[in-house]
This record gives C-alpha cells, structure tokens and sequence, in this order.
C-alpha cells in the first residue's frame, strides 16, 4: 500500500469524501465532477480544511472539486499519487466505473440466453427472435432475470419444450400443461407463466399479442389447444355427422346444443347438399323450424367462440360449404370479417347487398361511437355494406329479413344440388 494511501486511511475524517470520489468514479467512469458532504462532523471540518486550505465548520454543507483535489495531491509530497491506485487500495477493490459493471452484467446476462438460441427448434428460434428484437417479451424475460435467475431458467425451459411439443390433435390446456410441465395450472390464461408461451405462439402465428381472454383462446385454439370442453357451446341444426345421437335430432328436425367434448369426439361434420348456413342470430333457427327448411345451421350468437370455430373447422375440412348472414351494423360486419379472414373463399357472405340492406332497416340509430368500429371492417366483401351504414348510421337486422333470406337459401340449395346430381353421375 502506498504511503499516500496510508496517509488518508489513518484519519477517518477522509472517509466520506474518498467514498464520494469513489461514488463519482462509477456513475460518470471518471474521476471528475463535485463531492457533496451534508452535516460535516468536526473532525471532516478539521482535515478537509486543511488539505484544501479553505476554512469549514462543523455541520456545514460543502462542495469539494475531484478536479482540485487532484491538483491538490500532484504539488504534494505524494508526487507519485495516482488515483486509481489510490482508490483501489483505499477500498481493496479492483476498480470499475459503474457502466463497466453494467456492460459485464449485460454480457453476463447475454450469455444467459444465448444457451437458449443454440439449436435449430421452434423454440430455439423464438428465442433468437426474441433476443434480436428486443420487444415486450425479452422486456418480461430481462425483469425475471433480475428478480430470480433460477426460477427464469426454469420457465425458458418449459416455454421452449411447449413450442417444440405441440399437440397435433386437440387437447386441453391442463392436459398438455401437465404433460410438459408436470403442472396442469402451468399454462394458465392469468398465471406467470402463460404471457411467454402465449408470446411465442404469436411468433409462430405472426400475429399480436392476444388481448382478450376470447382472443387467447381462438390463438390456442389454432395450435389444437382447447381451454375446456363444457362451457363452451354453439347451436346446430341438422347437421350430419358420425354421431348417431346427432343425426337423430337432425332426423327429428330439432335444434341440438354441440359443447366443444362433443365435437371433438367427432371426427365428422357435413350438411344437407354438402351446405351449412351460418346465422348470427338464434332467431333466424325459429324461423328456419317453424318454416320446415331442410337446410344444416349453425347459430354464431354474437361474436364466435372457440366452439363455433371448432366445428366451422371440422365442416371446412370435410368440404363443406359455409354461407354466413349477420346483421347489418358495425358488430355484425366485424363478425362477418373475422369469419372471412379465417375461411377466405371457404365462407360465403349472404345479402351483403344495397335491397337486402333496405329491406332489414330498423329505426335504430347507430352511434358515433359504434360507427367507428367500423373502421376496422376492410374486406372488400363488405365496403358496399359499410358504406351503407356510414351514410344512413341505421341498423339492419336478419329478422327483417326473413324471406329474402329463404330465397336465397333456396336458390343455393337448388343449385348444389344440381351440381351433387351431376358429379354422382
């Protein structure tokens, strides 16, 4: 240890203002800028006045220039004083200034995640992505690193066994939590853990994140992830299946409730002339049964639910094709957009027109408020009706609708079956 080391050590009036240079030293990685001192004691008084030659009191404020001192100790006898020496063995550190500390911490942490980016995985690669982005998730991922490094490792590990394991069949999000995890709950919607898995899904689908518990689901959904299969449901009408029990209420012409366990035992779903109507509304079904049309239905209510996207599923997949009416306001055309966003040329979009449209008008006034949901509706299918409800802010519902909708049910149903007919032949 050098002599001036040992000078300023021997006087413990020097230690606040050595450990203030110190403090200086790792915020601004050099030694410069002003120590503050609040309240001196009267031994502080006493030294620090006589080694910068101005007189301080005891319980005084003072500012004291790094910049002095060091010309201070160069005209001393200490002419060999350095003073990151002087630092170093004042404090038995080696000396680092803070943004030094915080680059090795950075590397430190950098090498944490690269273990997780080596490898040509799915959840390899979302990790890589998520590391060369930096977005929201790598901020999520960064605050567990500090908060508890273990339980993080832990947690990437699982997240990227899940992406590499997805189911290939539908199953419950207990089921393929446990199976992963060892933890049903591991995977759920408002638990820890799900933002990252819900995160990486994203990434494979290319999608936003999910804001909505529904939108959480429908993401699941697409990965053959079903969130239960009992609450949810939808309301069907003579569809024809591999379920006997389903083609007897189809035969018997009754409305059936299909819970998502139901459809999904089922590996077969179709319609009368390979054609399945999809309604919006529960009331269109009365209708339709009160008028004995043998036509295949499926009630949306409202905005689809993961059941009804279940079975419009299976139907699209054995070949059927989907006609959908809905009512004429802003919540009915984004129903009518989601659904074509998801089955493109597979659905087909009925009495989206300027006389339907006339012929359903009700006297109920669409808000400002609701207008502007409309400016989420872009299909091309669907500009003539938003134009429409832009201009005259009135509301058009099915039930108005009624028999314009029979005859164009008619129609189509004529038509396939001519094109059935022809194909057998």
């Amino acid at each position: 240890m050098h002599d001036y080391t040992k000078f300023f050590k021997s006087n413990s009036g020097y230690n606040r203002f050595v450990k203030g240079i110190y403090d200086k030293y790792r915020s601004l990685g050099k030694f410069a800028g002003v120590v503050k001192l609040k309240n001196l004691s009267s031994d502080e008084a006493n030294v620090l006045s006589r080694l910068f030659g101005v007189s301080m009191n005891s319980s005084e404020n003072v500012n004291l220039s790094i910049k002095k001192f060091l010309k201070i100790m160069s005209e001393s006898k200490y002419n060999d004083f350095d003073i990151a020496t002087f630092i170093s063995e004042y404090f038995d550190i080696s000396l680092e200034s803070k943004s030094a500390e915080k680059a090795k911490k950075r590397e430190t942490e950098m090498e944490f995640y690269e273990q997780f980016c080596v490898g040509n995985s799915l959840g390899n690669a979302w990790m890589r992505e998520v590391v060369s982005q930096r977005d929201v998730s790598f901020k999520i991922i960064h605050e567990r690193y500090n908060k508890d490094k273990v339980s993080l490792e832990r947690e990437i590990v699982n997240i990227i066994s899940c992406i590499n394991n997805l189911p290939q069949e539908s199953t419950l999000l207990s089921i393929y939590s446990a199976s992963i995890t060892g933890d049903p709950h591991y995977l759920d919607l408002d638990g820890t853990h799900s933002s990252l898995f819900f995160y990486a899904l994203c990434y494979l689908d290319e999608i936003k994140y999910p804001v909505s518990r529904e939108d959480k689901i429908l993401l699941l959904s697409k990965f053959n992830i079903l969130i239960d299969n009992l609450s949810n449901s939808v309301i069907t009408y003579k569809l024809i299946s591999d379920s006997n029990a389903i083609n007897e209420f189809s035969k018997n012409g009754e409305a059936l409730v299909l819970t998502m366990q139901n459809i999904m035992n089922r590996k077969v779903f179709s319609g009368i002339n390979n054609c399945v109507f999809v309604f919006e509304n529960p009331s269109i079904l009365s209708y339709i049964i009160a008028n004995k049309l043998n036509i295949s239905v499926v009630i949306v209510g409202g905005f689809p639910n993961t059941c009804v996207y279940l079975l419009l599923d299976k139907l699209v997949k054995n070949g059927c094709a989907l006609y959908y009416n809905g009512d004429f306001d802003p919540e009915g055309l984004l129903i009518a957009q989601m659904l074509k966003d998801r089955y493109e040329d597979k659905i087909n979009l009925l009495c989206y027109d300027k006389e339907s449209y006339v012929k359903s008008k009700s006297k109920k006034l669409i808000s400002e408020s609701r207008l502007k949901k409309l400016d989420k509706v872009f299909n091309r299918d669907l500009i003539v009706m938003k134009k429409l409800l832009y201009e005259n802010c009135i509301s058009g519902y099915q039930e108005n609708l009624m028999e314009i909708l029979k005859m164009e049910v008619e129609k189509i149903l004529k038509s396939n079956f001519s094109i059935t007919i022809s194909e057998d032949r």
